[in-house]
């Protein structure tokens, strides 16, 4: 069974084409293939975008898929339904605290 790199060869005809496109050395693809070494978080999202997607950035190097969502979708909006608009911290304790 080819591993990623194995196949991101093939879809660019070879590690010298490969290399080229993305501004490595052959030895470097070479590196990939024989699992020497994996490719940089930015080699692995130049590769996603030089493909179409074809081939992800997360399958290129998987410390990537482990990224977690952005706070967006993770935290929901908080409503101010029913919060004060009073500040948290008494003025009076403020002013106890500057001299």
């Amino acid at each position: 069974m080819a591993n990623v790199f194995e196949e991101l060869t093939t879809f660019f005809g070879g590690q010298v084409p490969l290399a080229k496109a993305l501004g490595v050395t052959q030895g470097t693809v070479s590196g990939w293939v024989r699992g020497v070494h994996g490719c940089s978080a930015e080699i692995a999202f130049l590769i996603e975008r030089k493909t179409g997607g074809k081939f992800l950035a997360s399958r290129l190097r998987p410390s990537l898929a482990s990224a977690s969502p952005t706070l967006n979708q993770t935290i929901r909006q908080a409503s101010s339904n029913g919060q004060s608009v009073d500040d948290a911290v008494n003025p009076s304790s403020i002013k106890r605290c500057v001299a």
